[in-house]
């Protein structure tokens, strides 16, 4: 058996000089389990500096945030139960998006109740299971793609993080809605949703997570399998009702990132605001 190239080829002799038996029927097993560690560890290394390549992309509205589950404290919040049933439930889910995966979550509630803190728990948590994760701002989002017009670094920024809002395996969308305008603007006659600009790129990095990006759809193709639906995984947190969001961005990209599933889904009805307390 050839020597792979971990070994880089190296000659016999010059393991039969260090007293290693090439003719021993053992050596190419023992070769093979070698190389298999290697591959290992080369595919957990390179793993992981994909992880800080796409997690470095995150787009943040002032400045980046770290939670985790540890974090939430239920004894602090007016509601207990409530509370403890929202982190045990999220905490299933992260599970859940960890293992299983293919599917969306959405936080839903008004604004400093701690969306954003069990979320980012939740990424920390699929971070720790070795998947790719994202954090995006919408209003930051909604910021940097009327920029691309004037500044060139902009407009290249929002290339790269549309890449790797499509491709990671699991999208934070933060604040989901909050560049629509207030409630009653959205409900009006004659609304017309987000900028059209927004609206064409978030259905874009919708339907890609959803049904997957080109090559994934043409590899799976190729191989004659069906891709399980969502692709990639999506959690959302927003102070809009479902039917606001396909006002701002239309029915078809909300369709594609919110899940009807009750089990997908999380009220933060009756919680208090909580930012001061925890700096988000």
């Amino acid at each position: 058996m050839p020597l792979t190239k971990y070994n880089l080829n190296l000659p016999p002799e010059l393991f039969a000089k260090h007293g290693v038996n090439v003719n021993d029927d053992s050596l190419a097993k023992r070769v093979n389990d070698r190389n298999k560690r290697m591959e290992k560890l080369y595919n957990q290394q390179n793993k992981r500096n994909k992880q800080k390549v796409i997690w470095d992309k995150s787009l943040w509205a002032s400045g980046e945030i770290s939670f985790n589950f540890k974090n939430w404290k239920p004894n602090e919040r007016q509601n207990f139960i409530k509370a403890k049933d929202l982190g045990n439930k999220a905490f299933r889910l992260a599970q859940q998006m960890a293992t299983t995966g293919h599917l969306n979550v959405i936080m839903s509630g008004d604004a400093g109740v701690g969306k954003t803190s069990l979320a980012l728990a939740m990424l920390n948590k699929l971070k720790q299971a070795n998947k790719t994760v994202l954090f995006v701002s919408v209003i930051a989002l909604s910021q940097l793609v009327a920029d691309q017009y004037e500044y060139s670094d902009r407009k290249n920024q929002l290339r790269d993080l549309k890449r790797a809002m499509c491709e990671c395996d699991v999208l934070l969308l933060d604040d989901l809605g909050a560049d629509g305008g207030s409630t009653e603007k959205v409900m009006s006659n004659g609304y017309t949703g987000a900028r059209k600009d927004v609206q064409a790129l978030m259905f874009d990095v919708a339907n890609n997570r959803y049904e997957g990006t080109r090559k994934e759809q043409n590899a799976a193709r190729k191989a004659g399998v069906k891709l399980s639906k969502p692709v990639h995984q999506t959690i959302i947190t927003t102070n809009n009702l479902t039917d606001e969001l396909e006002r701002i961005y239309g029915e078809r990209t909300i369709s594609r990132l919110i899940s009807r599933d009750p089990n997908h889904r999380l009220a933060f009805n009756d919680m208090e605001d909580m930012r001061t307390k925890e700096g988000i």
